[in-house]
């Protein structure tokens, strides 16, 4: 994938650039004093600080369709995939885009004490064609012609989808804080801000996964733990998703969540540090269905096809602006690669996540 090779040859760039100096850089921001990009939740701040960032998050899903870990072929998705209430698919899905934008707002009243408000704007994109050998199954006996036939099968269709997500809010609490390390507790919640209800053209209920919120109330708890020692540092996180709620409008809700990861960082200088991490989610899939009418013609029109267990690795930059106008401003970019998916039902094989952070602390 062309991202994949820009994002990683960017890292690689930015190691060619960087200067070979390990001065001491005094109390001046770190560029590893945040956890890689996609890493949230991860820091404190102290008493009276305030801190405004931005986070963006680009998802890609191509290629093949995997039940549990195995390729399927097409014979195999159009039979298997929209049981038990379709007699058979007719749609395939071929490509799924996903956008995040996150405010990220932080506020600290005391040392112990860090509060949190994330309002995020999602937009998804999905593209879908009707494989060949349904057109060869689905004809009833009926000559159109190959002509016909081939200009029929392949075509492509997409839709796209955008609203405000949910909104994520709470406070992080100090554990425990030394020298050389920190562990807090994240105690957030999410507002069902995002929509659930989003149609498609003819009318009815998109896909599951393109909706733009969960629905319903639910509880985000965290545990992470940093360390750092000369030039290193490093970090592990446990957190999840727990809905509170047992349905939400549209009459489901979506799985709960559990993520663990663990990362290092090693500082190249004053203002540059790159990382490693890998991460491993476990994801339930969805209870019930939809109430009002929708779409029965493709994989992701059920709710069997939902959740799994997804393990990735990753590779980031951070840099901090060590003076000048642009003092203390954080960039952090990082490249999640899929090592394994292990899907529920039928779902499209993940291609990789770029995420990008950016703040300022006052």
């Amino acid at each position: 994938m062309n991202l994949r090779k820009l994002t990683l040859g960017g890292s690689a760039i930015w190691l060619l650039a960087a200067t070979p100096s390990l001065a001491d850089t005094g109390t001046a921001p770190l560029p590893d004093g945040h956890a890689p990009a996609g890493v949230m939740v991860d820091h404190m701040h102290n008493a009276g600080e305030f801190m405004i960032g931005y986070r963006y998050s680009y998802g890609l899903n191509q290629g093949d369709t995997l039940h549990g870990t195995q390729p399927v072929t097409d014979h195999e998705l159009l039979h298997g995939a929209c049981l038990p209430v379709a007699m058979m698919c007719s749609m395939r899905q071929t490509e799924m885009k996903m956008h995040m934008h996150m405010l990220d707002l932080m506020y600290a009243p005391s040392d112990w004490l860090t509060l949190m408000l994330m309002p995020m704007w999602m937009s998804m994109d999905m593209r879908m064609d009707m494989p060949m050998m349904h057109m060869d199954m689905g004809m009833g006996g009926m000559d159109m012609g190959m002509d016909h036939m081939d200009m029929m099968a392949g075509m492509e269709h997409g839709h796209s989808v955008d609203g405000l997500g949910d909104t994520i809010f709470g406070g992080l609490v100090k554990v425990a804080k030394g020298p050389n390390y920190n562990f807090h507790a994240g105690l957030l919640f999410s507002a069902p801000t995002g929509s659930v209800d989003e149609k498609d053209a003819e009318g009815l209920l998109t896909h599951y996964m393109m909706q733009p919120g969960s629905g319903t109330w639910d509880f985000h708890p965290s545990l992470t733990y940093t360390g750092r020692a000369d030039h290193w540092s490093w970090g592990a996180q446990l957190s999840g998703v727990i809905r509170l709620q047992d349905a939400n409008d549209s009459g489901y809700k979506l799985g709960s969540v559990v993520q663990s990861t663990a990362w290092a960082s090693y500082r190249l200088n004053a203002w540059l540090s790159t990382s490693v991490r890998a991460l491993h989610t476990r994801q339930g899939g969805i209870e019930g269905a939809y109430t009002e009418a929708h779409g029965q013609s493709s994989a992701a029109d059920f709710p069997v096809n939902y959740g799994g267990s997804f393990t990735d690795a990753g590779l980031g930059v951070n840099l901090v602006m060590p003076s000048g106008m642009l003092q203390g401003h954080r960039l952090g970019i990082e490249w999640l690669e899929p090592l394994r998916d292990n899907v529920n039902g039928y779902q499209q094989r993940r291609d990789g996540t770029l995420q990008v952070s950016w703040s300022k602390a006052f």
